[in-house]
């Protein structure tokens, strides 16, 4: 059955959090390479996957808290349905309620699902969701992600983002400076950094060190800053997961390891600590930065 100019719904996942939206971006770049002509609609508990729909990623996105306002979904007839949220069997309802006909979602509520695709948990969220799609992996989308970035100045630009959600998360500021510092040191021209809308000091207190700050980039400049860089170095946070689905050499440092939100691929690699990130030692860092770029 051809999905052409019909109408499609994605019931995304509902955490409100920069990442937990930038992992859908495989999944709809790969359902509209396979469906260039349908409607794509978005439906979300909240307005933090507004930035999907901003992008040209999705066409609509519907905020939907409530059962009046899923049943106003009706006005659009959809003729297939997909379910992001792995656990939801709220969702596989709702679409029955909505009358679908094509219903697509994870196994462990198969049976309300036209048709299914096996539920785990364990591996990138991003590559999850593909699943649905039968694509084995998120990079499957990065030929369609880079048709539209933009290289610029910073090409080959080794990216630091020492922000995070929690304070827990982040490495010290003092460790990405001393490491910057290093591949300053080992002939690295290009030493940049990204920080987010809230880190204001950090951006000036790097700037007063001399270099150069990408703060809070919209979603296009980001990729294109990403797609271009020659490793990415963060802390696990929100713009890693751009570094991710562009499948870039890159190094997370986490708190503690977390394989779902992590793709692991030849040119990326981790370091975490029970003892927190602030034990996690610059030559560390360095180590894996330089064999990802070395074996790459």
């Amino acid at each position: 059955m051809s999905l052409e100019n019909q109408c499609i719904v994605v019931f995304l996942h509902n955490r409100p959090y920069f990442g937990a939206q930038l992992v859908h971006i495989p999944f709809l770049v790969m359902l509209r390479q396979q469906h260039p002509n349908a409607t794509l609609v978005g439906v979300s508990k909240n307005n933090s996957a507004k930035l999907l729909a901003d992008a040209g990623f999705l066409d609509t996105l519907e905020v939907v808290e409530g059962k009046e306002q899923l049943l106003s979904l009706k006005k659009y007839r959809f003729d297939v349905g997909f379910n992001l949220r792995p656990s939801s069997i709220g969702v596989a309802m709702q679409m029955l309620l909505l009358k679908i006909p094509r219903r697509i979602g994870f196994r462990k509520m198969g049976a309300l699902y036209n048709e299914s695709a096996t539920l785990d948990l364990a591996i990138y969220r991003a590559s999850l969701f593909l699943k649905l799609l039968n694509e084995n992996s998120s990079l499957s989308a990065v030929p369609y992600l880079k048709e539209n970035v933009i290289h610029d100045d910073v090409e080959d630009s080794i990216l630091l983002v020492p922000g995070a959600g929690g304070e827990e998360k982040k490495w010290p500021l003092e460790k990405y400076i001393s490491l910057a510092n290093q591949f300053v040191e080992n002939g690295e021209t290009k030493v940049c950094f990204i920080t987010g809308p809230q880190e204001i000091k950090e951006q000036e207190f790097l700037e007063s060190k001399g270099f150069k700050v990408f703060h809070s980039p919209d979603l296009k400049l980001l990729f294109s800053l990403v797609a271009s860089c020659k490793v990415f170095i963060s802390n696990d946070c929100g713009p890693s997961h751009v570094a991710h689905v562009l499948g870039v050499n890159q190094v997370v440092i986490f708190k503690e390891f977390l394989p779902e939100w992590f793709l692991k691929r030849e040119n990326s690699a981790y370091l975490a600590s029970p003892t927190g990130v602030t034990t996690i030692t610059v030559d560390k860092v360095m180590k894996k930065a330089i064999a990802v770029i070395d074996n790459h």
